[in-house]
């Protein structure tokens, strides 16, 4: 069964993806931004983190930075309202696996067992 870390000061964003990635057979975790994220990584060990870009103490930017450094083979999807090429493009360079722009489909996050176990995910 697969673990994701759902990060964002949304609770209703939160609510709203981890019933969507419940109904599917994830187990899911929430964080109210990277500051929350990083005190429970080490007692949830996702296997991948959703991470909302605009975030107060810690954005998504910089968790994704910090999470990159710990956790260098796991997914990151980020889930951002904002759809600038430019913001994309710093999370690519960051070390996000992709992004998600709101609003999405819910099969937009059902295809994440996909992305988890991708062989091309991390090519090295």
């Amino acid at each position: 069964m697969n673990t994701i870390m759902i990060v964002d000061d949304d609770p209703y964003i939160c609510e709203l993806v981890s019933t969507v990635l419940k109904n599917e057979g994830f187990i899911t975790f929430e964080a109210s931004d990277g500051r929350d994220a990083l005190r429970k990584m080490t007692d949830t060990s996702p296997d991948l983190c959703v991470i909302d870009l605009l975030m107060p103490n810690m954005d998504g930017f910089e968790l994704c930075r910090k999470l990159r450094q710990y956790y260098e083979d796991m997914p990151i999807l980020m889930l951002t309202a904002m759809d600038d090429i430019s913001q994309k493009v710093k999370g690519y360079e960051l070390g996000t696996d992709d992004y998600l722009t709101m609003p999405f489909e819910p099969a937009d996050l059902i295809s994440l067992r996909f992305f988890i176990n991708s062989p091309a995910r991390r090519v090295k």
